[in-house]
């Protein structure tokens, strides 16, 4: 049956669908900026973690795939399902602790907003900046 790959690779990308993610920007106009100043910053340290789960999944349908891509029926897929779980978990179950910077500005609308940066942090409390397109900037 060829539908069984396409099948898996469907389901593949319906995983990954979850991860996607918006950032909701003022409406699009060509040239609009925001003018405003750095309220306050505020340092912290973040921790993340992986999610061996999700890495499991991945890697047997991955590995599912291609045990059936190189020929294999039935015991090839399989075991390229559970070598490629056992590989997905390992991977996705490490984690770390990084610093990330709320910079937190006072538009001249009145509106707040935070903008997170991470390991570096690019402007002061007092700073005036402007929001584009392209991102915040110091003006």
């Amino acid at each position: 049956m060829k539908s069984k790959p396409a099948l898996l690779a469907m389901l593949l990308l319906a995983s990954l669908a979850p991860a996607c993610a918006t950032t909701a920007y003022p409406p699009a106009q060509p040239g609009w900026a925001l003018y405003g100043q750095v309220a306050s910053i505020h340092e912290r340290y973040e921790h993340m973690h992986g999610d061996p789960g999700a890495g499991a999944v991945a890697g047997a349908v991955i590995g599912g795939v291609l045990g059936t891509a190189l020929g294999g029926r039935g015991l090839g897929t399989f075991v390229g399902a559970t070598h490629g779980a056992m590989i997905g978990a390992h991977a996705n179950s490490g984690g770390f602790v990084g610093r990330a910077f709320h910079v937190v500005v006072r538009f001249d609308d009145g509106s707040l907003r935070t903008f997170v940066y991470r390991n570096q942090l690019p402007f002061r409390p007092g700073d005036y900046v402007v929001w584009t397109s392209d991102g915040l900037y110091r003006r």
